[in-house]
């Protein structure tokens, strides 16, 4: 006994100190392992991870981290705000214990000590929105890329291409500075661009988000010196006690979303198209499905829909399991832990009667009825209150509302006249509902999303405000049957401007504007001393929307009225063509109007001219014209003749003193009707670009720039359309009234017969005369829309053409192909047997495409040796490629030409609506680079995306 109960004493001595031993292990390990206090290094710029804020104080996703973590392990923290490459020096020389955050990379392995990662990080490539044609990576080797001194990027973008051409600059804001002013295209960054940086909003205008490229993920750690074991343990033991809630609470704080699904979850509630729906396929679709869409290209941030009721998504927000709905009823809730976060929408709703209650015209006429309303319209308890002996019933779906209808358990119910249309009409109830005229109750529908997410509505701030109104009106115009009642379509006439810009209006209330005084159509004054022409309409439209205010300043010539606005004589001009010249001493607004130029000449010379037939002679030009000065470069054979003003220049023309005159399509068709039609003719001229129309501003004032390029967007292609047949038509002047003369003429008996003979030979010439200018304005309306050489579609009528089908085709859900031909072979023939035996070809290329299609079909010339086909009414793409191998095999029969016959190919790029792109210029873009990529495997063939045949 006494043995075993020594036994147990030194047992329990043993387990006594074994526990005493461990104890004192984990206080030691918990502890600081070289001093309280830690100093950590921050970056100035790296936002949103860490940063200098306003207030010079350290901030971001990392500072917030590692202030939590130094409360988990009992120390406290110094934050030693420095320049990029003085943070990683600081830790490696061991002046600072622990840098804030960083991209892991290899060469850094060397000098630091890593964490276990946090998070896995973007890198982007930031594109000059003028580079158009860059598509991927591979595309930047010609160009300058600017980087941070000392960043990971420029290891992992020398690792990708060790070709790649770097400038370095000592920190993130520098880099900014200098893409702006031009030093480098390209730039790369992280996710975002720093909130802090002052020029932001132009850096972004000018570098877009949604034109980036991704070069780079990797994993974002935290580090210490080289081999600093200990100090790497104690980081790692207090980043395990901070719990998944409250890191994603920091990256929500600071980023809006969790950072681990690297995406937003967004709810929309379907059933309500046109706005909100679910395809046949399953999928998300409708007009705010479609702006989330531009949302997400604007900001870089990937999306995900899921489909949910009004109620349950609610919930989910409150839970934090989505992070926002798309666009919920404003004002229909009051949840602490709910809050609206953006305007997205607006939409008028309206009563819609039983034809069981026929004559309702008012709401109080349905005393003891029952009102069908949804449970979150802002206007169910103002009915209620209002109305009390109505039956207000609520639902909380379009569907649940139309099966109570069907059943006769409402007699009338409110909804958005579109989505009402829509549903009554998929229900076979669209006869059994009459609305009331003049009903509305307006309804704004914001963007749902937790209270305390205030980064996130931040960014649906900056991303909305980023998004063109050009873009979101033609969405209006794609889904809604009358778009011209539309949210953004009324928006858009009421321009937002900011602070700054309506102080410049306030402080400078005229703007005085340079007219010429006789450039029909362009802009002149009337024989009664009106302003007219198209620069004035278009002026008119830019006031009503911006509140600026014009007077004007008439000029006599061009040349005198751009001195004028150089010397601050006058604020700005329209008409203008933006040339890198130019652009050194004036700003220029976007393009307004395009017009083609063209040649006035005499019409015994031939139509189709093309600029080489005028080499060695002599080409009239008004002074000013910045496409005199092109000329001379680009076409050292034409003699150019510089003259005040057109006037000057169409009586040289008709005096034989030059060979023709240079002018746009507008000022050149009313030139011709004012003189002798016998005389004269025109050719639109390929080798001149389109003239873009844009206003010149004076350098000073990039504020009135930015007005006018914010009007410019509002003024739809209807509203363009509507100017231009305003004053591309032709008055004609009527000859003498017959009546009266013969009145006249019964008087003066011995003159009857003179004046009889008189009017008649009048009349007929005046009949000449009218059929004349008639057949020469559907002339300038063909041009203006046609190919001059085969009469094929031109661009600009291709365009409209899309845009139209667009709208059709997604109501009907059918597809469309947009093939883009490129003819191979057609350059050789061209240059070796001349310019003529090329127009030859290219009219019997027109001619066979012409056999290719349907009707309903378009066939374009798009320019040059390209062509494209619009097909419409499709059902699947296999179509398209039945005519594209007929296309092919056409092309490839010798074709019978004057003086030989030539054989030739076509590369074929084929785009399809809707997986290729939603818009006329992304299925263009698209058809084109599939072309592009069938002349590099070897031509001959069409492709549609990933299947070459």
């Amino acid at each position: 006994m006494e043995i075993g109960g020594t036994l147990n004493k030194r047992f329990y001595q043993t387990l006594v100190f074994t526990l005493f031993v461990f104890c004192c292990k984990s206080y030691a390990d918990s502890q600081p392992p070289v001093k309280q206090t830690l100093t950590i290094a921050v970056n100035n710029t790296s936002f949103p991870y860490h940063f200098k804020n306003a207030q010079g104080n350290a901030d971001g996703v990392m500072v917030d981290m590692w202030r939590l973590w130094a409360k988990k392990q009992h120390v406290d923290v110094e934050f030693v705000v420095t320049d990029w490459p003085q943070t990683l020096t600081s830790v490696s020389e061991n002046k600072v214990d622990i840098h804030a955050g960083m991209s892991k990379t290899r060469k850094r392995e060397k000098l630091f000590s890593f964490t276990s990662p946090f998070f896995r990080q973007k890198s982007h490539f930031y594109i000059d929105r003028n580079y158009s044609h860059i598509e991927n990576i591979d595309d930047l080797l010609p160009l300058t890329i600017g980087v941070v001194a000392g960043s990971s990027h420029v290891e992992q973008i020398k690792k990708i291409n060790p070709s790649y051409i770097l400038r370095a600059y000592p920190n993130r804001f520098a880099l900014f500075d200098g893409a702006l002013k031009g030093e480098v295209a390209v730039f790369s960054n992280l996710d975002k661009i720093s909130r802090n940086y002052p020029r932001r909003q132009a850096l972004l205008a000018q570098f877009p988000t949604y034109k980036r490229l991704l070069f780079n993920h990797s994993d974002y750690v935290s580090a210490v010196a080289k081999n600093n074991d200990q100090l790497l343990k104690f980081i790692e033991q207090g980043f395990e006690k901070i719990s998944l809630t409250e890191r994603t609470a920091i990256e929500k704080k600071w980023l809006g979303f969790d950072k681990k699904s690297d995406r937003l979850i967004l709810a929309y509630t379907p059933d309500l198209a046109p706005y909100m729906d679910i395809s046949s396929k399953g999928e998300a679709q409708g007009l705010l499905i479609d702006v989330w869409k531009l949302w997400s290209k604007q900001t870089g941030l990937p999306i995900e829909f899921i489909p949910q009721s009004m109620s349950d998504s609610v919930e989910l927000i409150e839970q934090g399991s989505i992070d926002a709905h798309v666009a919920f009823p404003k004002s229909a809730l009051s949840l602490q832990s709910i809050q609206e976060a953006y305007d997205v929408y607006s939409l008028s709703s309206s009563i819609f009667i039983s034809n069981h209650l026929p004559n309702i015209s008012q709401l109080d006429q349905l005393n003891g009825k029952s009102l069908g309303v949804f449970e979150f319209s802002p206007y169910k308890e103002q009915i209620r209150a209002q109305y009390p002996q109505i039956k207000v019933m609520a639902y909380d779906s379009f569907n649940a509302l139309l099966k109570a209808a069907e059943q006769g358990s409402i007699d009338a119910f409110i909804a958005s006249k579109e989505t009402a249309k829509v549903q009554l009409t998929k229900a076979r109830l669209n006869t059994s509902f009459y609305r009331i005229e003049n009903s509305h109750y307006n309804v704004n529908l914001v963007a749902l999303t937790q209270t305390n997410n205030t980064r996130l509505v931040e960014m649906f701030k900056e991303g909305f405000e980023l998004i063109p109104i050009e873009k979101l009106l033609l969405l209006e115009q794609r889904w809604l049957s009358e778009s011209r009642e539309g949210y953004y379509k009324i928006k858009a006439k009421k321009i937002q401007l900011s602070q700054n810009e309506l102080a410049f209006i306030q402080q400078h209330p005229v703007i005085k504007v340079g007219l010429m005084n006789n450039w029909q159509p362009i802009e002149f004054i009337d024989d009664d001393g009106a302003l007219k022409g198209i620069n004035p309409d278009v002026n008119q439209l830019v006031s009503q929307r911006t509140g600026l205010n014009f007077s004007y300043q008439f000029f006599d010539n061009w040349n005198d009225m751009l001195q004028a606005l150089l010397n601050k004589e006058i604020d700005l001009l329209g008409s203008a063509t933006e040339t890198e010249e130019r652009k050194k001493s004036l700003l220029f607004s976007q393009s307004y109007w395009d017009m083609p130029w063209v040649v006035i000449h005499q019409r015994q010379n031939s139509g189709n001219l093309k600029i080489k037939d005028f080499y060695g002679k002599e080409l009239a030009i008004v002074k000013g014209y910045y496409l005199a000065k092109t000329l001379r470069q680009q076409h050292p054979n034409l003699n150019i003749k510089l003259v005040e003003n057109h006037e000057e220049g169409i009586k040289a023309v008709r005096q034989g003193l030059v060979k023709g005159l240079i002018e746009n399509i507008a000022s050149a068709s009313e030139l011709i009707k004012r003189e002798s039609l016998i005389t004269l003719n025109m050719s639109v001229v390929d080798e001149f670009n389109i003239d873009k129309n844009s206003y010149a501003v004076r350098k000073d004032w990039p504020l009135l720039k930015s007005i006018l390029d914010k009007a410019i967007l509002t003024i739809t292609e209807v509203e363009k359309q509507t100017i231009y047949e305003r004053w591309f038509g032709i008055s004609i002047e009527k000859g003498f009234d017959k009546d009266v003369v013969l009145r006249v003429a019964g008087q003066i008996s011995i003159i009857i017969v003179v004046i009889i003979v008189v009017i008649i030979v009048w009349n007929r010439r005046l009949y000449v005369e009218v059929k004349t200018r008639k057949s020469l304005e559907e002339k300038m309306k063909h041009m203006a829309t046609h190919d001059e050489l085969t009469g094929l579609a031109n661009r600009v009528l291709l365009k409209d053409r899309i845009n139209t089908a667009i709208s059709f085709h997604q109501r009907q859900s059918l597809q469309m192909a947009v093939l883009f031909i490129d003819l191979d072979g057609f350059k050789n023939i061209n240059d070796t047997y001349g310019h003529d035996v090329g127009d030859e070809l290219l009219i019997q290329v027109a001619q066979t495409l012409s056999g290719c299609v349907r009707k309903s079909d378009t066939i374009v010339r798009f320019g040059g040796d390209e062509f494209v086909l619009l097909l419409t009414g499709l059902h699947n793409q296999e179509e398209a490629a039945f005519i594209a191998e007929k296309v092919l095999k056409l092309m490839q029969q010798p074709f019978k030409l004057s003086l030989i016959e030539a054989n030739i190919g076509c590369s074929i790029g084929i785009a399809m609506y809707p997986a290729d792109g939603q818009t006329d210029t992304d299925l263009l873009k698209e058809a084109d680079r599939l072309m592009y990529k069938v002349k590099a495997a070897g031509k001959n063939h069409y492709v549609f995306n990933n299947k070459i045949h």
